[in-house]
This record gives C-alpha cells, structure tokens and sequence, in this order.
C-alpha cells in the first residue's frame, strides 16, 4: 500500500470555469507584482526611479479600477462568460507590464524603449496570456489606433470577429488608461509636473495658445504634440483626449468622478487666450453631448 502511494500519479484536479477565471486574474496580479518588485530592486540606488516605478505600480491599479467601471456595462461583453470577461480585465491590469522594463532600460543604460510594444511581445511569450486578445491590443494602446490596424499581426486575423474582439479590447485599455490619467491630472497638484513638464504653471507667462492648435483641434481629434508648445496647449491637448475616448461609459465615468468638470476648470484657469476660450469649449462640450460613442 505504502509503495503504491508513492508511485500512484497525482489525480489532477478538475477545475470549474470560475476556479479557472480566478486563477488567470490571480496570475496577471501575481506577474505584475513579480515585475514592478524585481524594477524597485534594480533602481532602488536612484529615488527618482523608485518614486517613478511606485507612480507606475498604482497608476496600473487606478487604470484596472477605470476598467472595473467600463467592462460590466459595455454591451458586447454581456453575452461572454465570466472567463472571457476576466480575460479582458487581465489585458486591463497588464496594460503597462513592461513600464518596468522601460524603466530599468531608462535608468541603468540611458536607453529608451516602447512599453507597450515590449509589453505586448513580452506577454504573448507567458502561456498564461498568449491570446492575440491580450498581447495585441497592449502592444499598441499607448500609439494612434491607426498603428493597431497598420499591424501585419492584425491584419492577418482572418476570423473577422477575433479582429473585432482584438480592436474593441484595445479601446477599453485605451480608454481606461486616459480616465487614470486625467483623474490624476484633475486631483492630484503635485503630479501635474509630469503632465505640463514643469512644476509651477503661470498663466500670464504659459497661458497663450499656439498658432496652429486651432486649426488642429477643428477636426475633432487628438491635438498632436508637435503642435503644444506651451501649458495651455498641452492642457488643451489634454482635454482633447475625450476626442480619442470610445466608450460612453468611460465619458460616464469621468463625469461620475467630476474629472470633466475640473479639467475644464483647470483649463480656464491656465489659459488666457479669452477668444480661444470662446471658440473651443462650446465645441468640446457639444462634442461630449452628441458624439456617438460605443456603449
């Protein structure tokens, strides 16, 4: 009987769909924590980096919270199971995998690289997340969308609705990665550095619009940043984030957490371009009020 128990295999033990589920979110907060432990212990001789990685670390936490408003409500994932659902929010919670590497590459060589392409390729190495549904849409969510259709990777999905699926998962990382953010520009003063790339704004020094913002901010679309040349063209550029935004729900969250409200404030405030004032906001709020976005 003794040797029998030695040698008998292991039954392996079957697990249910939400067994299943909890493990994969489990393992993508398990490879986070893994990844941004072992930055903290490669930068940990610099402060700037260890504040740097410890911004990343909750700014990952803030965009999953972003994306528990937006996942439960958007309509095409109501008919998925909880599985499917949770494999979305692990694409959320990974979105920024390889910040860390980004910044261990930053710190200890002084070379820079792409996060989400890093990220992206990175993950579709793990089994764990190897679907086009994860790595994909991360390679790609902090570019221009045109840069996920332009992929030879995408456009050679041959099941249609996968290339919708890898498409609309991009928007929602994409969409709670800008809610983080503007939350953070919104109520968090001493952060605002990162964002205006100087700690203390001037409005009667930095408060005037560039020639071509404008002209740019007529279509409706993201303001590039080759056109910001001063903190209220870059506050402007912020606002015009909400052109790149593809749910309603993420526009719904967003008014919810006042961040509307308060990066429009904030606007006001530091520009003092009057006549721009007066052209723009009428045409960002109706922009909000009447663009069709994705429910």
């Amino acid at each position: 009987m003794n040797n029998y128990l030695k040698i008998a295999p292991r039954r392996k033990k079957v697990l249910s769909k939400k067994q299943r589920r909890n493990i994969m979110l489990e393992d993508a907060y398990r490879l986070l924590k893994e990844k941004s432990e072992e930055c903290l212990q490669k930068v940990a001789h610099d402060e700037f980096f260890v504040g740097y990685t410890k911004e990343k670390i909750r700014h990952s936490y803030q965009v999953m919270g972003a994306g528990n408003y937006i996942v439960p409500r958007v309509k095409w994932l109501k008919n998925k199971d909880s599985e499917y659902v949770d494999m979305v929010k692990s694409a959320v919670l990974l979105h920024d995998i390889c910040r860390f590497a980004e910044i261990e590459e930053k710190c200890l060589h002084n070379r820079q690289i792409d996060h989400g392409v890093a990220g992206g390729e990175f993950l579709r190495t793990v089994p764990e997340f190897s679907d086009i549904r994860i790595w994909l849409p991360i390679k790609h969510h902090g570019h221009l969308i045109e840069a996920l259709y332009a992929d030879e990777e995408y456009q050679n999905i041959a099941d249609e609705e996968l290339k919708q699926e890898v498409a609309r998962i991009c928007f929602i990382i994409r969409d709670a990665d800008k809610i983080a953010n503007l939350r953070m520009l919104a109520y968090e003063p001493d952060m605002r550095y990162l964002f205006f790339g100087k700690k203390d704004v001037v409005p009667a020094v930095d408060g005037h619009i560039s020639e071509p913002v404008w002209r740019e901010l007529e279509k409706d679309e993201t303001l590039p940043r080759w056109a910001e040349a001063t903190p209220a063209d870059r506050m402007a550029g912020y606002l015009s984030w909400y052109y790149d935004i593809n749910y309603q729900y993420a526009i719904d969250f967003c008014a919810k957490l006042n961040v509307t409200t308060r990066l429009v404030d904030l606007f006001k405030w530091v520009c003092i371009d009057e006549d721009f004032k007066a052209k723009f906001l009428p045409r960002f709020a109706d922009f909000l009020q009447n663009h069709p976005y994705l429910r």
